[in-house]
């Protein structure tokens, strides 16, 4: 009897709470779960800091982000490619490539031993020079992505794909290169925001530069004394192109060790006779600076540049050797060169 009323009870306080349970209502989840997707940035945020201030290689110390879908491109070698993932072991072969990775807060576990801006890839590994690097010693690093530089490198393509690497080029023939270039890597390793504010930043820098109406000689020389001026299609001379200048090696037959420059003998510098010359001196100090060089060039005496002080000596690397993002510094320099 006692164990009888005991399940009673039992059944009467089930009763209740289910009853309870009953009169509570019920409150739904309404979380909405978001498939996040690598998008093309195509509007750039407005930049809430200084210009000067925003143009700085982003350091990202957080771990690439998995893209929930792969993020499909095509290189500046018209290689159609895909990606699941962002890449994390990445290795740059040029300084076009580390600068533009580094710009828009990637790194880089191995570099070429040109790549040393920023000073953040200074202290990486490298596999050699990038005209011929080390593959041995690249393929140890075990890297997910390979960047090349197209123009001067899409010979290595083949070979480093043959050895199971996937390999992206990126190239600087334009201002509008830079944009697409920064704007494709910040897709492939999820940094699209950081890669348009870089964009806007440059974009901004730019949109404060005035032309200036002169012509303009680019000349360097090379160990036997040669000098070459940059035409327009190079690097160096779309640093002129940019601020409206007229370059006075247009339409010049291509000669000497440097793409996209031509043979210059003093005869046809004396013709050229430009407004403003720009001197790059590939030999590192104390070699002496070829602007300093051509004032002891009896004939060059006369050349108007040379009267009025308008010989200015680019930096190396930023007028000849890393063609990329700072680009704004060298066209911000030339301009501060010619206003004085």
């Amino acid at each position: 009897m006692r164990i009888f009323l005991s399940a009673l009870l039992i059944v009467m306080m089930l009763s209740i709470a289910c009853s309870t349970a009953d009169a509570t209502p019920t409150t739904e989840s309404t979380a909405t779960t978001v498939t996040s997707k690598a998008i093309p940035t195509t509007v750039a945020p407005t930049p809430t800091t200084p210009a000067e201030n925003l143009y700085k290689p982003i350091v990202s110390t957080a771990t690439p982000t998995p893209t929930a879908t792969p993020v499909a491109i095509v290189d500046a070698l018209g290689q159609q490619l895909s990606f699941e993932t962002s890449p994390s072991r990445i290795v740059t072969l040029s300084p076009t490539a580390t600068e533009m990775l580094y710009l828009v807060g990637g790194e880089a576990v191995g570099r070429d031993r040109a790549s040393n801006y920023p000073e953040a890839a200074q202290g990486l590994p490298d596999v050699g020079s990038g005209y011929n690097p080390s593959v041995e010693t690249l393929i140890g690093m075990k890297p997910d992505l390979v960047i090349i530089e197209a123009l001067t490198q899409a010979r290595l393509a083949p070979t480093l794909a043959a050895s199971g690497i996937t390999v992206m080029a990126v190239k600087i023939e334009s201002v509008e290169d830079i944009y697409e270039n920064v704007t494709i890597i910040g897709e492939v390793i999820g940094k699209q925001d950081a890669a348009a504010t870089a964009i806007t930043s440059i974009k901004t820098r730019l949109s404060t530069i005035t032309g200036e109406d002169k012509s303009i000689l680019m000349l360097i020389s090379d160990a036997d004394q040669n000098l070459y001026a940059a035409k327009p299609e190079s690097y160096t001379g779309l640093i002129a192109n940019v601020l409206g200048m007229e370059n006075k090696a247009a339409g010049l037959p291509d000669a000497g060790p440097f793409p996209g420059f031509t043979s210059m003998t003093t005869e046809a510098i004396l013709i050229a006779n430009p407004d403003v010359i720009v001197t790059i001196t590939p030999a590192p100090k104390p070699a002496p600076r070829l602007s300093e060089s051509l004032r002891f060039i009896p004939p060059f005496a006369g050349l108007k540049a040379i009267q009025q002080n308008a010989v200015i000596e680019g930096d190396l690397a930023l007028f000849l050797q890393a063609p990329g993002p700072r680009l704004v510094d060298a066209v911000e320099a030339l301009k501060n060169g010619i206003t004085g």
